[in-house]
């Protein structure tokens, strides 16, 4: 092992890219920068190769290993070598500070084909140098940037292709992916629906068998992604400017701008810390302070652990706490008397059917002339484009007025989806929601194992937090389907009208 001396060198080499695209070899220019150090009497301690990593910035793998080896005292590294200044840095302010940042470590920068010193004319020569490269990549940026616009206006998507979509050969444009595309359409057309929000999408989607590019499950930030990106109706939007992908759409563009509405569920979701163990937590409250209840667990003098439902405010009269078994049962028994009973469901159901009845022909009228509507949307968007090719429109005036007419048709299509009844079963329908309206009790028991779908459910039976005395549960605001119960209770005629149920 070579003894340190005071002159004591590192080697970095870099190439542009894995193919070489410079034509200066690693091979090459290692070789000529150990002749260089044997030459000028330096000891090499370490050898660093770039493969391929851009020097646009100084953020390199190979490259920071240098700098941290020349940082460490103990190397009393005096010499940095590369074969020419741009192999170190194209940009000329990273230059100066990574420069600045060796001499603090007692090193300077040698160049083995370019002359540079601290003469005069050597510091000039470092500086027009590193400028030089810095403008030769400030060059080479404009024409890619320039050439990927260039592809941009014949519809070629440049960038790494979207899930959902693959390239066949290099440099081509987007096709679709058999196994992926059709997951990509279903996650707009279940959204569309206005059932789902982004987290019970991903997990309807991944129910289904829909995995990641990496093979991980689908999460709902992956769905928000996908349902945001227009590229899937075959729009291109970057750089503040739009235009029409020259490859095939795996939706069309009204879906695409239908799913950019909020939806129902996605507005009224109810945002809770979900605690697995104590699913009452915070939607009961006691009666007389109005405090919600909360849920930890005792430990006993033996060391076992017992759970209990109990106040936050420990100066009620009333707070005590009450084993979480005794008030899960309490809660249960309570479902049981608000559960709306065989004759409360079949008055319902009749009066239901015959209004669906009577109004179908009503809305099947309504959609006739909304799909006219659209279709005289559909030409004036038709002329919009017309008017961009023609350069009657500019690219803004063009983006403007065609967005104003797709939120139009959008619209639209949302107000025959509201009113698509020839494909649904009123009486199937019916059927599905009081099989869970009729056993509330059970149903809230069947989802111990899934809190999130617990939490949904209690916040489907009630509007507002429900009220505990202390040894049992009352007055608390119910969802219609069961505050009309309790009316119906009193009143049987009460249901015949039914003004609070949406169809």
């Amino acid at each position: 092992m070579n003894e340190i001396t005071s002159k004591n060198a590192i080697i970095y080499v870099r190439v542009s890219s894995l193919e070489q695209v410079d034509g200066t070899s690693l091979e090459s220019q290692e070789r000529l920068c150990n002749e260089y150090a044997k030459r000028e009497g330096f000891t090499v301690l370490q050898t660093y190769i770039e493969r391929g990593e851009s020097a646009k910035t100084a953020d390199r793998t190979e490259f920071i290993k240098a700098i941290s080896f020349c940082a460490e005292k103990k190397n009393k590294v005096t010499t940095f070598i590369v074969y020419k200044i741009d192999r170190f840095s194209r940009n000329q302010t990273d230059y100066a500070i990574v420069k600045q940042k060796l001499k603090k470590y007692g090193t300077e920068i040698r160049s083995v084909s370019e002359k540079i010193d601290d003469t005069p004319s050597g510091k000039l020569m470092e500086v027009m140098l590193s400028g030089f490269a810095e403008f030769d990549n400030n060059v080479r940026t404009e024409r890619s940037i320039g050439g990927m616009k260039e592809r941009l206006k014949k519809g070629i998507w440049v960038w790494q292709a979207p899930l959902g979509y693959c390239r066949t050969e290099k440099g081509g444009n987007l096709v679709p992916d058999p196994k992926i595309a059709p997951y990509i359409k279903m996650a707009f057309e279940e959204y569309a629906k206005g059932t789902y929000t982004y987290k019970s999408l991903a997990k309807y989607l991944n129910e289904k068998g829909f995995i990641s590019r990496y093979g991980q499950p689908v999460i709902f930030q992956m769905v928000e992604k996908i349902l945001k990106n227009p590229l899937y109706c075959g729009i291109i939007r970057v750089w503040d400017t739009e235009m029409k992908g020259a490859f095939e759409p795996l939706i069309d563009e009204n879906l695409f701008y239908l799913c950019q509405k909020p939806t129902k569920t996605s507005r009224n979701v109810k945002h809770k810390k979900i605690n697995h163990d104590f699913p009452l937590r915070k939607l009961a409250v006691c009666q007389f302070c109005n405090d919600p209840l909360t849920g930890s667990r005792s430990t006993s003098h033996t060391g076992k652990r017992y759970p209990y439902y109990h106040h936050h405010n420990k100066k009620c009269s009333y707070a005590k706490s009450i084993p979480k078994e005794n008030f899960e049962q309490m809660f249960v028994e309570f479902l049981n008397e608000i559960t709306p009973s065989m004759e409360y469901e079949n008055a319902f159901k009749a009066i239901v059917i015959d209004i669906w009845k009577n109004n179908y022909k009503g809305f099947d009228e309504e959609n006739k002339i909304l799909r006219k509507e659209i279709e005289e949307l559909e030409i004036k968007r038709q002329r919009i484009f017309e008017l961009h090719q023609t350069k009657v429109y500019d690219d803004t005036d063009f983006l403007a007025q065609k967005n104003i007419i797709c939120k139009k048709i959008a619209q639209k299509e949302s107000m025959i989806h509201d009113k698509r009844v020839d494909e649904f079963n009123m009486e199937e329908a019916l059927d599905f929601c009081f099989d869970t309206v009729r056993n509330t009790a059970n149903t809230w028991l069947k989802c111990e194992k899934e809190p999130e779908e617990r939490l949904r459910f209690q916040n489907f039976i009630f509007e507002e937090n429900i009220q505990f005395s202390g040894s049992k549960f009352g007055t608390t605001k119910l969802t219609p389907i069961y505050s009309m119960y309790q009316e119906f209770l009193l009143n049987p005629s009460s249901l015949v009208t039914l003004q609070r149920i949406e169809l």
